[in-house]
């Protein structure tokens, strides 16, 4: 089992300070973290926010790859059909050359409306750019010279340079929390981030199967929440704003895109009060045997690789050293072989 954590570099107005100082103080728990064992740490993309949600993740995972020495760097995601692939191409090559060969690739499709409107995509298009960008990337990575010719993108016999560190390529993990990503994501990918039902674990490996892929020789992360605390109630008090706040914005996001129907449903819950936005105390503040637990039941599953949130918008970087330091010494070695 791997442990990562994922960064939004998020600064909400309630919370604000420089944004020089969050990215500071950013990159000193990132520095920690790796000191203490966690094996990688994650950048995730949203653009137009109130919130400043990182919208440059090849800027700082180059950043962290020159701060970092160990822990791999990823993107969980990239949203892959805002950005032409070539330069994708171009800038995972970077990010892999700094890293000295650390790099993980992430793309996923994005479903964030005035994203795509801003950038003057259009939505229903994206199956068919990630197919067509998945393809171009893993040519320019993995071939001296190339030409492709598409709906969306058409060249002649370009050679895409510097080459990355890894060879033949970085590894690819694709999120995904529906079928027709997991189809994607079993054909192009090395892993999959199920973001959503455990269900969708089984899923992918049945699409791996019919790839005529091997399933043990792909890698499932899933996305989590944790801090580590004996003290639940006074924990769920100071961070319980800042889970508040990551909650409602996810879903009304994903609401007003409605990809999904659980997305319009979840959104009008979290309207009338039905549901408690971002997660509750039980469910986020655990003692070590609950985090235990809960890693146990996901390797049952068959996760290979559980990405946690490393803080709440507005909360902190230093506020949750404590938990991540205290998970690599009485958790993640619970899970090392």
């Amino acid at each position: 089992m791997q442990f990562g954590l994922l960064y939004d570099f998020r600064n909400p107005p309630p919370w604000f300070v420089p944004s020089a100082d969050l990215y500071a103080e950013t990159f000193d728990q990132i520095r920690a973290v790796e000191s203490f064992g966690w094996d990688s740490v994650w950048v995730t993309e949203h653009h137009f926010t109130d919130d400043g949600y990182l919208p440059a993740v090849n800027a700082v995972a180059s950043a962290i790859a020159m701060i970092t020495t160990r822990v791999q760097i990823g993107h969980s995601v990239l949203l892959l059909p805002l950005h032409h692939p070539l330069r994708i191409a171009e800038e995972g090559a970077i990010v892999d050359i700094l890293s000295n060969g650390r790099f993980i690739f992430g793309p996923g499709l994005g479903y964030k409306v005035d994203e795509f409107d801003a950038f003057g995509i259009n939505r229903k298009h994206r199956p068919r750019l990630m197919d067509e960008s998945m393809e171009i990337i893993t040519r320019a990575w993995t071939e001296e010279r190339f030409s492709f010719h598409g709906r969306y993108f058409d060249f002649d016999d370009l050679a895409v340079t510097p080459r990355p560190a890894q060879q033949p390529r970085p590894p690819i993990w694709m999120a995904a929390r529906a079928d027709a990503p997991l189809k994607r994501a079993a054909k192009y990918a090395d892993g999959v981030i199920a973001v959503g039902s455990p269900e969708l674990i089984a899923r992918y490996r049945g699409f791996v199967t019919d790839e005529g892929r091997d399933p043990k020789a792909m890698t499932v992360a899933v996305l989590r929440s944790v801090i580590l605390s004996d003290d639940p109630g006074a924990a769920w008090e100071d961070v319980k704003d800042h889970v508040r706040w990551r909650g409602e914005r996810y879903g009304q996001w994903y609401g007003e895109a409605g990809d999904l129907p659980q997305d319009i449903a979840r959104m009008e819950q979290l309207r009338s009060g039905a549901v408690q936005a971002g997660g509750t105390m039980a469910n986020l503040i655990k003692d070590v045997p609950a985090a235990i637990a809960e890693v146990e039941e996901l390797e049952r599953l068959g996760v290979d690789c559980v990405i946690y949130f490393a803080t709440f918008p507005g909360y902190a970087p230093s506020k949750m050293v404590p938990t991540w330091e205290r998970f690599a010494k009485e958790v993640i070695p619970r899970f090392r072989t």
